[in-house]
């Protein structure tokens, strides 16, 4: 059981108005879509787009739409294989994980077989409480997924992120949505 008192003092300590200077500096760091962050994407090459994009053959609208397809199929294998390395590191099985996590078998079966593109960040935030991962496993996982993890400006992440941490942990997707609930927030996994 999650102490609902000692989790809001940390949210108090953690939490970032998002509408803070502070607040909109770690909007711009974690990637929510701004303009700046475009731009630097497109001209670093990262949003499709290149500066030097007319000069090679390479660049041409169908050989980019291979690269893209590429490199999205290479992020989704890199979460893949890190979420199997998590489930066979904690010798887990496949329908822990997924009871656990509070998805169907075949919603489990899609991402562990890589039909579903990319999991949301929920799913892979409850995969992540299924497995008992600790805070920097959780990171690593998400960012396998090219999900930022913790955003400070949102205070469900905090929550998340206390969970992660805390001592007196690891705590159940059930008890993560007690103390999400009780704090008026919607509860995660898929079950619900």
């Amino acid at each position: 059981m999650i102490d609902i008192t000692k989790l809001t003092k940390y949210i108090e300590e953690n939490y970032i108005d998002p509408d803070s200077p502070e607040g909109k500096r770690e909007r711009l760091i974690s990637g929510k879509s701004n303009p700046l962050v475009d731009f630097a994407r497109k001209i670093t090459g990262r949003g499709g787009m290149n500066p030097f994009s007319g000069m090679s053959p390479v660049n041409r609208p169908d050989f980019q739409k291979v690269k893209d397809k590429l490199k999205a199929s290479d992020e989704q294998d890199d979460f893949v294989r890190r979420l199997i390395y998590y489930i066979n590191k904690k010798e887990k099985t496949h329908p822990q994980v997924y009871n656990a996590a509070g998805m169907t078998p075949d919603c489990f079966s899609k991402i562990i077989s890589g039909k579903t593109k990319v999991p949301t960040r929920i799913s892979i935030i409850s995969l992540a409480f299924a497995l008992e991962l600790n805070l920097e496993e959780a990171q690593d996982l998400l960012s396998r997924a090219g999900y930022y993890f913790p955003v400070p400006t949102i205070k469900e992440d905090i929550i998340f992120q206390f969970c992660f941490e805390d001592k007196e942990g690891p705590y159940t997707i059930d008890d993560v949505n007690k103390a999400l609930c009780d704090l008026g927030f919607k509860a995660i996994g898929g079950r619900n």
